[in-house]
């Protein structure tokens, strides 16, 4: 197999797997969407170093992704938060 035809089906299946995603989208909830990304932080985090990478980028690039992953944890728990009254309501 040639890099060229390598290429063509590796972006039809990332094409068909994003076609898959957007079609779930509307359908998960925003919790689900949060655990999500939590994970594919986390495999960006164990594949994003490289050992001739200068450190000085290395440190650069984790702590924007710890400061990611801090956003997304505040808006976790506000959207957890958000929804507790409606849960509630819906209770009663």
């Amino acid at each position: 197999m040639t890099v060229k035809e390598w290429a063509a089906v590796y972006r039809a299946a990332n094409e068909m797997e994003q076609q898959e995603r957007i079609a779930r989208l509307p359908r998960e909830p925003v919790e689900e969407s949060v655990r999500s990304y939590f994970s594919l932080c986390r495999m960006v985090l164990a594949l994003s170093g490289s050992s001739d990478e200068p450190a000085e980028l290395w440190e650069t690039r984790l702590q924007h992704y710890k400061n990611l992953m801090e956003k997304w944890t505040r808006l976790a728990e506000r959207q957890n938060y958000a929804d507790q009254p409606r849960r509630a309501a819906s209770r009663h």
